[in-house]
């Protein structure tokens, strides 16, 4: 039977180095194993895309921002988690930034009508008035765009400029006949004091949507019952 050799001082002191080398390389690779499980189980972009529009529909913006952000960490160029994120900043009261995100978006997604209309807002929200001006007008111009003519005019009456508020309900009405261009040309012309052009702005309304509530609301204001001999033909 071999006598049992135990190491001397020097040796033992090695063994035990070698030993806690080995403890420390097995912590470190069982937690490279657990981050890597972790970056294997962080949610695909479109449970986060899900997950903020959930939260957004809530009107839970902060949150919902948390996850367009998360997205964007890894895909900078996501058109999608850049419009939300840009519309949680509207919400949020962050105009610039949104028009930040927006501008970001557009050129992600060129002719996106809903992205520059977004954009347009948020620059006019945040006080760039010629900006959102000429972005609008310029797109409403090029594409034919009754709706960016009607977003104009509520931009030019909010900023009390009767003169282009009108001239873009009339391009707006020129180029379609809708019940909410004339809604938005018998508000400017009741603002105005010209209570018998906002009736008959309002009879035309009614003439397109008799349907609609607001609209019978609004005429019975004016002293009318809303019914088939109300309305009237459309034109400018």
């Amino acid at each position: 039977m071999n006598p049992i050799i135990r190491p001397s001082g020097p040796a033992r002191t090695l063994l035990r180095l070698v030993f806690a080398s080995s403890i420390i390389a097995l912590g470190a690779s069982a937690a490279g194993c657990e981050s890597a499980g972790e970056k294997r189980s962080t949610p695909p972009s479109v449970k986060l895309q899900k997950d903020g529009d959930h939260e957004f529909r809530w009107g839970r913006y902060e949150s919902a921002a948390g996850f367009y952000d998360r997205i964007l960490e890894r895909e900078p160029g996501n058109a999608d988690a850049l419009e939300m994120y840009g519309r949680c900043m509207l919400e949020l009261d962050r105009p610039g930034d949104a028009a930040k995100v927006f501008m970001t978006a557009t050129a992600r997604r060129p002719g996106d009508r809903d992205l520059v209309l977004l954009l347009g807002d948020a620059e006019f929200q945040n006080g760039e008035y010629d900006r959102a001006f000429q972005l609008l007008r310029t797109w409403a111009i090029d594409n034919e765009d009754a709706g960016a003519w009607l977003e104009l005019a509520g931009f030019a009456m909010e900023l009390d400029d009767p003169d282009t508020a009108r001239d873009a309900i009339e391009r707006a009405i020129e180029l379609e006949s809708t019940s909410a261009a004339y809604v938005a040309a018998a508000d400017l012309a009741e603002r105005l004091g010209d209570e018998a052009l906002a009736l008959r702005r309002l009879r035309q309304a009614y003439g397109i949507e008799p349907g609609n509530q607001v609209i019978s609301d609004r005429l019975r204001e004016f002293g009318e019952v809303p019914g088939p001999t109300i309305a009237l033909p459309p034109g400018v």
